[in-house]
């Protein structure tokens, strides 16, 4: 009976032992999982954020070249795109106005 014991208790040991392992990679791989969604939605909200932007500088670069083209006064352009004079002056360059 003794003997009978000790492997009962050895048989529950090992099963604990390997449920509890179970355990722990399940929870690992549920971590790495929620890790990788959390990383992908960071990644994307980034990439949104930085369409956004570049976006907007597109949107003010197209009002300052149809300003240009106009004719209207680069100060008039720099006050309604908030860009500097400066820059104002670097795309009309570029377009060679």
């Amino acid at each position: 009976m003794e003997k009978f014991n000790r492997l009962n208790d050895l048989y529950f040991k090992k099963l604990l032992g390997d449920i509890f392992l179970q355990d722990k990679i399940e929870r690992r791989a549920y971590e790495q999982r929620e890790k990788a969604i959390r990383d992908y939605y960071s990644y994307m909200n980034s990439y949104k954020e930085e369409g956004i932007e570049e976006g907007i500088k597109e949107g003010i670069e197209k009002v300052v070249i149809n300003g240009l083209k106009e004719g209207i006064n680069i100060n008039i352009i720099s006050q309604i795109t908030k860009l500097s004079i400066k820059d104002i002056e670097k795309i009309k360059v570029k377009l060679n106005l």
